[in-house]
């Protein structure tokens, strides 16, 4: 009987004991389904799945276990910076248990960290954004004040964006220079007391040059040019007679005179106001050479310093025009000069351009006016014809 009551007692024990096991190993194998349900929907995204697997468990005596394990990966999210997918799911967790603190509490602290990190980007969006209207307020005001002054032009660059650039730094050189070579110089010279002229042939060369920038442009005018060959002459005073072996009068040769000018004059421009309209100071020179200078009454040499005014560097279509005006202060210095000017102007026609330089002929104006105290007044009007060789500078 006792032995019985013995074999029952251990087969009770051994019958809990595999109810216990099999109750266990049911338990186990659904905590990992859950677990696994809960990595395939953070995968996803899906707070939907993560509230179903939630709600599927909540009755069961491993629930516990399923939302720590949620809120173990909303902390790995919150790592990896997915702070409002991390906000969702620790809610989802809230909406199934609002009694787990561990929960609410983690759920405040991602709200807090999404509202600072918000403000940040408000904050960030905000400098951005008056940084923008103080560069356009600061542009338009430099704008104005570009297409005030009137020289300048817009250019694209290869961004897409809008540059304007002075006209005067839009050239391949910052210099701007003409070179020419006079192959004929003519000057034909007019003598009111007495009444005498000349007609005379001789070279040239002369040079402009200017350097321009945002404000001002300076350049200089250089001309020099000789005249030692005399093709007529008419009128003047008779000299004395030589006489030859038989007593009888020689005839007179005609006299002989060069001519010789030469002028250094620096140019000065306000680029705001004109880049064209200069104004100049320098010198120049007249000489003249001769063997009788009693019967021509040519006026003597004479060295001045001159002011006056320019225009330079016009285009006309593809040509350059240029024109001065200069005063000879210097006739202050000989008493027989009452005063003294010289004007001019030229064309230079470009015959070849490249990329640098242009090639063309120039055709040249310029006359030297002198007033003189006792004798009238003295004129020399010049024609050239040059070679002239540029830069481009558009």
């Amino acid at each position: 009987m006792n032995r019985t009551k013995k074999i029952r007692t251990v087969m009770a024990a051994v019958l809990a004991v595999s109810c216990t096991f099999s109750v266990f190993g049911q338990s186990s194998e659904d905590v990992g389904e859950a677990f696994k349900r809960i990595d395939m929907a953070i995968a996803g995204r899906s707070i939907d799945a993560i509230s179903k697997v939630l709600s599927d468990n909540k009755s069961s005596p491993n629930y516990q276990l399923i939302e720590n394990y949620t809120l173990k990966k909303t902390r790995q999210l919150i790592i990896t910076d997915n702070l409002e997918f991390a906000r969702q799911t620790s809610l989802a967790v809230i909406d199934n248990n609002i009694e787990n603190f561990d929960a609410v509490e983690l759920y405040s602290y991602i709200d807090k960290a999404i509202l600072n990190q918000q403000a940040a980007q408000q904050a960030a969006e905000n400098r951005k954004r008056l940084e923008e209207e103080r560069i356009a307020a600061r542009n338009a005001k430099s704008k104005a004040q570009l297409e005030s002054r009137g020289n300048y032009h817009v250019v694209s660059t290869a961004s897409g964006q809008e540059v304007y650039v002075n006209e005067q730094k839009a050239s391949f050189s910052s210099w701007i220079w003409t070179v020419k070579l006079g192959l004929a110089d003519f000057v034909y010279q007019k003598v009111s007391e007495p009444d005498y002229s000349s007609l005379k042939y001789g070279l040239a060369l002369g040079a402009n040059v200017f350097r321009p920038s945002e404000r001002f442009i300076i350049g200089a005018d250089l001309f020099a040019d000789a005249h030692i060959v005399t093709f007529s002459t008419s009128g003047g005073l008779e000299g004395e007679a030589k006489l030859n072996s038989s007593g009888l009068p020689e005839a007179q040769a005609a006299p002989q005179e060069f001519f010789m000018s030469g002028r250094f004059v620096p140019e000065f421009a306000f680029a705001d106001l004109s880049k064209y309209l200069f104004v100049r100071a320098g010198l120049a020179a007249h000489i003249l050479a001769s063997n009788d200078r009693d019967r021509t009454g040519s006026t003597d040499t004479f060295i001045s310093p001159v002011i006056g005014a320019a225009f330079e560097n016009v285009p006309v279509g593809e040509a350059v025009i240029r024109a001065f005006y200069d005063y000879d202060l210097g006739h202050l210095a000989y008493e027989d000069i009452n005063s003294a000017m010289e004007f001019g102007g030229s064309i230079l026609l470009p015959m070849a351009v490249n990329d640098k330089t242009k090639v063309g002929v120039e055709f040249g104006f310029q006359d030297l006016l002198v007033m003189r105290n006792v004798g009238g007044m003295e004129n020399r009007t010049k024609i050239t014809f040059a070679i002239g060789v540029g830069n481009v500078t558009k």
